[in-house]
């Protein structure tokens, strides 16, 4: 949601201007849309399809309770990555992404074009073996509260961008 309204209301010309998106584990683009030249670089969905928390059954169900047409999976208010307006003069972003997640290349392949392509600012926060959502499931493990620590640190970082 944060990515699909830091669009619109960049391409509304909104005031004020939000200036800062928190992406924690952003769900961007329907595995199946991920534009062709991405591909190669796109792998978690199959990589993490049986993994803990979301799994491809778990995502399929999540998919098909909200968008009940896969016509509309490629529409960009559910795929932001695929926005007809490109994503130049985003806010900066800050990307919190776990690495057994089925959405997580999504994620740094987003982070990345804005970084590399568009001039956003960007922070990115990796959680490498750990699954989509870990944090919410075993709120006492020592990653957990890494979790939580980075995310007040990473609105922090985007406080200070403006």
């Amino acid at each position: 949601m944060t990515a699909v309204v830091s669009h619109l209301w960049r391409d509304e010309g909104l005031k004020p201007a939000i200036t800062g998106a928190h992406l924690m584990i952003p769900a961007l683009c329907y595995h199946s849309h991920i534009p062709e030249q991405y591909k190669s670089d796109y792998k978690s969905w199959a990589q993490n399809k049986d993994a803990p928390i979301l799994s491809e059954k778990a995502c399929a169900l999540f998919m098909d309770s909200y968008i009940p047409n896969p016509e509309d999976f490629k529409n960009p208010l559910f795929s932001p990555f695929l926005f007809p307006t490109g994503r130049k003069s985003l806010p900066p972003s800050y990307f919190q992404v776990c690495g057994m997640d089925p959405l997580r290349d999504e994620a740094l392949i987003f982070e990345r074009l804005l970084r590399e392509e568009d001039g956003v600012k960007t922070k990115l926060d990796v959680y490498p073996g750990l699954p989509h959502g870990y944090w919410s499931i075993a709120p006492t493990l020592k990653a957990s509260q890494r979790f939580v620590d980075d995310s007040v640190k990473g609105v922090e970082w985007l406080l200070q961008q403006s």
